[in-house]
């Protein structure tokens, strides 16, 4: 009687705390995660990664702090390989699934392609819908996401040019066919953008828009160094095909925090509170100065602010193991 009683108590503050405090969880959410994406949908947040081979995986959970042990399920198979930046959106009331992939041990193979979904259910079931690249391309195109922008559906992706990774922006005439070719949109030619490697890299392109305001947020210098880090394109003119009307901040925006020991924070994406009052930057880190691009990258979750300018304020990574503030409306 007296161990039912302490139970009862036990779960009475339990409740206490939780209806007081709200929830918690901690970085990292997920670990062995890269590249992560995630939405907010219909009382789910819903997270996928870099998976490799040739199957995509999402989880679900009511919380965030609930996605470390929700069960990966597998939601997409295809017959490519090195699968990589799987990322889900809803177009028209339907998901569609935008991945990378090629052929085995030939990372020059990998394309981008897109797969759609038999309704508004984010786990699928999935059916490939479309290659997403011209045949007559050499090079990779990889990193695939999704911007809308005056009601226009736009590609966004990452390119080889010669010696260069560069971001490029295609605009679409519906979630699987393109209206005309892609254009370059950034070269990596400021030093931070090269730092830790002779590999100058931009990548992992990601819309943000807040205020009228639009952005591009995309990974800079290579994932194999510490000195992965995000950097900011704002949309300044009109026309979001024509590159002189994309303005690069100088400065990165985000980047690793040694003091904690968070290093080559990047290829991130976005999503919203439960209540949709707060943004929220979801990304990947890595613990230590030597790892690189493989397995020891882990997903973390961070909420952020805005400036006075109307630019993004990430704030730095924080320490993994601390418990922080879940979003709103947990």
């Amino acid at each position: 009687m007296l161990i039912f009683s302490t139970t009862l108590l036990l779960l009475s503050l339990t409740l206490i705390v939780s209806n007081v405090f709200g929830n918690t969880f901690t970085n990292p959410i997920v670990e062995s995660a890269p590249d992560p994406w995630m939405q907010y949908y219909k009382g789910y947040y819903y997270m996928s990664a870099t998976p490799g081979g040739n199957t995509i995986r999402i989880r679900k959970s009511k919380t965030l702090d609930g996605l470390r042990t929700a069960t990966n399920q597998v939601v997409f198979n295809h017959t490519l390989h090195n699968t990589w930046a799987p990322e889900f959106h809803l177009i028209n009331d339907k998901w569609y699934l935008y991945y990378t992939a090629g052929a085995t041990g030939n990372l020059n193979s990998q394309r981008i392609h897109v797969a759609e979904s038999q309704g508004d259910d984010p786990m699928g079931p999935y059916h490939f819908k479309a290659d997403l690249h011209d045949p007559k391309e050499n090079g990779w195109a990889i990193d695939p996401s999704i911007i809308t922008i005056n009601k226009h559906l736009y590609l966004l992706g990452s390119f080889q040019t010669p010696g260069l990774q560069d971001l490029f922006i295609m605009p679409l005439a519906n979630p699987w066919t393109p209206s005309g070719s892609k254009i370059l949109l950034s070269s990596p030619l400021l030093s931070w953008e090269r730092s830790g490697t002779t590999i100058a890299v931009n990548e992992g392109p990601e819309a943000l828009q807040h205020n009228n305001k639009t952005f591009i947020v995309y990974s800079a210098s290579f994932c194999g160094t510490a000195d992965y880090k995000l950097g900011l394109l704002e949309l300044t003119g009109t026309d979001p095909m024509n590159p002189k009307h994309w303005h690069k901040h100088p400065q990165p925006y985000f980047v690793r925090n040694d003091s904690v020991h968070v290093y080559g924070p990047g290829h991130n994406g976005f999503f919203r509170s439960p209540d949709g009052h707060e943004d929220w930057i979801v990304y990947h880190a890595n613990d230590k100065q030597e790892y690189g691009c493989d397995h020891h990258r882990s997903s973390r979750a961070k909420r952020f602010g805005w400036n006075s300018n109307g630019t993004p304020n990430f704030g730095t990574p924080d320490q993994a193991g601390v418990r922080l503030t879940s979003p709103s409306g947990e």
